[in-house]
């Protein structure tokens, strides 16, 4: 599995290496106002690839452990594959800070719900 995953991310690299050239040809072709732009354009789509060939191996992985060795792990693993593939598109969203508050404000919420759930439990204990 190790190996399979070594391989995806080999290939992943190889392409990245092949488009090299051809970018910095570009980029000795742009004007010196746009060269900062496309250079983080162009870390930006080396960083969304790496991280979908991660996203793949790990998400192959997970597939082979779910046909084969247990249903459970399988899952957990495809899971963290299509959360890993999509991680720089959530981040890149414009709706990112708006996710995040969200998700912060609804935790906070669940916990003072479970401490108020606690607190309740415990008088419910003491008066039996």
């Amino acid at each position: 599995m190790l190996s399979l995953l070594m391989l995806v991310g080999f290939v992943g690299c190889i392409a990245s290496v092949d488009k090299t050239p051809s970018i910095i040809h570009d980029l000795n072709e742009l004007d010196l106002s746009d060269s900062a732009t496309e250079a983080l354009a162009i870390g930006a789509s080396n960083g969304t690839s790496a991280f979908t060939y991660v996203g793949l191996g790990i998400f192959t992985i997970g597939a082979f452990l779910f046909a084969t060795v247990s249903r459970d792990s399988g899952l957990k693993l495809i899971a963290c594959g299509a959360i890993s593939g999509a991680v720089p598109f959530v981040v890149q969203s414009a709706y990112f800070s708006i996710i995040v508050s969200g998700a912060l404000l609804l935790s906070l919420l669940i916990a003072i719900y479970h401490l108020w759930w606690k607190v309740r439990q415990n008088q419910n204990e003491e008066e039996k």
